[in-house]
């Protein structure tokens, strides 16, 4: 078991706003526990101590005086509490690991895209976005937005920019050469390693955007270069914990993809950040950015259609909805089958009949339905390629959940044993948070030697690392 999700104005009640002020984590435990939102799914007095203990990996007497003694001054603890609990990085006393504040009016993007001329200005001000670093919290009102602007605005007409140094048809084919080796890189290099150099890479982009000039051709694939490194920026970042950093590239490449014309980036770019959502959000906010990606006005190929639906599945199997999933991945299978490799887009590249059968594991498992979902990722993980120690956890991860879920607590052991080997060699949020899943999970089970041992592995690690 998990926290549950919470929407956006969750965290803007009296008491939650003086617990922030005061910089006290014990007085945000408190405030949070007793919330309104919880007292329906919890009763009237809100998330027990007990509860609360379970999911921050303390005892009922650690969290009793953790919101009644002293603040907690140690920034790991404090950091692994906040994202356990989901607390937003712009609300907090102090940094996430690789994540600065920002203020309230902060630098999040203007969602707003561009109809008519895209002007130079347009261009430095996009450049500027990629360069603020801000964060951005995705909300049901910006996601409305966002897709209210996808649907009904038209790409811009883009004005040839005559001042400063002209740039060639060489150079920004280099600037996409090197976009395809970091996207490969992602296969073999966790987030935590990767999202140092593919930022680097972004802003050498937006640079080139804002200061160079180039013909109206050239142009339009600049910024398409630049809304593909937005797409893998976020996905890096992402994997990195730093979620709100994630939802700013995304949308900023949305922008840039919409002015190069490039409908299917941009809903590449949607559709990711769906997925993101429905992984650390609202679910069916999850669900309203993939059927924009899926259904919105975009000319591409059967292979990335196929993606934009899984995707999507994955989204209703996150809000619980059976049916919609189960036609949504026949679907996705359906048009993948109709694929022809040669037209596909270069960021589709990796998506192949495994990735499409584990993603129907995976939205079996959220389903509850672990007789289905064992087969599925056993048979794909049993080919899958050692080298992608990331996906590899992840995967075994949720084959881990189905076989407890099944009750075959030996077996879920051994793949949650698997996973956090795997887990030990990269730096990856998302590996990290499914071992803490996992060990949540296997909490009843504590007493059965084999969870004891699991446990006694992770902390283990935890005290080496």
């Amino acid at each position: 078991m998990s926290p549950p999700m919470v929407p956006a104005e969750f965290w803007l009640t009296p008491e939650l706003c003086d617990a922030f002020a005061a910089a006290h984590i014990g007085r945000v435990v408190r405030a949070y526990r007793r919330h309104p939102h919880h007292t329906v799914r919890y009763g009237a007095g809100g998330i027990s101590q007990t509860l609360l203990g379970q999911w921050l990996g303390l005892t009922q007497a650690q969290v009793s005086r953790i919101e009644n003694g002293p603040p907690v001054k140690n920034l790991d603890t404090l950091a692994h509490w906040a994202r356990v609990l989901r607390v937003p990085a712009e609300l907090l006393w102090f940094d996430l690991p690789g994540c600065r504040r920002t203020s309230a009016a902060g630098a999040a993007p203007e969602l707003a895209l561009h109809g008519g001329e895209w002007l130079p200005r347009d261009s430095t001000e996009l450049a500027e976005l990629v360069c603020t670093g801000g964060e951005l919290a995705i909300s049901p009102e910006t996601v409305t937005r966002l897709v209210h602007e996808w649907l009904v605005t038209e790409p811009p007409q883009l004005v040839e920019v005559r001042s400063g140094r002209r740039i060639s048809d060489r150079l920004v084919s280099r600037v996409e050469r090197r976009t395809a080796e970091l996207r490969r890189m992602d296969d073999f290099v966790a987030g935590g390693d990767l999202h140092g150099l593919v930022e680097r890479e972004l802003n050498a982009t937006a640079g080139l955007l804002r200061e160079a000039s180039y013909t109206e051709i050239l142009g339009r694939r600049l910024l398409a270069a630049l809304g593909e490194l937005c797409q893998l920026a976020g996905w890096v970042v992402g994997d990195a914990g730093r979620y709100g950093a994630a939802a700013r590239y995304y949308t900023t490449g949305v922008k840039a993809a919409h002015a190069a014309g490039s409908s299917a980036l941009a809903a590449n770019l949607i559709s990711t950040l769906a997925y993101q959502v429905a992984n650390v959000g609202n679910p069916r906010d999850a669900v309203l950015l993939a059927q924009s990606a899926d259904s919105g006005p975009t000319r591409t190929t059967a292979t990335a259609r196929a993606l934009f639906k899984e995707r999507l599945a994955w989204t209703y199997a996150r809000a619980g909805d059976r049916r919609a999933t189960e036609r949504t991945l026949a679907a996705a299978e359906t048009g993948y089958e109709q694929r022809v490799p040669d037209d596909d887009p270069e960021w589709v590249y990796w998506l192949d009949e495994a990735e499409l059968t584990v993603m129907a594991g995976r939205c079996h498992v959220e389903l509850g339905l672990p007789e289905r979902a064992v087969p599925l990722l056993a048979g794909a993980l049993a080919h899958y390629d050692e080298r992608h120690s990331r996906e590899l956890a992840l995967y075994t991860s949720w084959l881990a959940e189905a076989q407890l879920q099944l009750g075959a607590v030996d077996a879920a052991v051994a793949a949650a044993t698997r996973t956090l080997e795997l887990t030990s060699r990269i730096t990856s949020a998302r590996t990290d948070d499914r071992v803490n899943l996992l060990r949540r999970k296997l909490q009843p089970y504590r007493d059965v030697p084999a969870v004891a041992d699991f446990e006694a592995m992770v902390r283990e690690l935890n005290s080496s690392n």
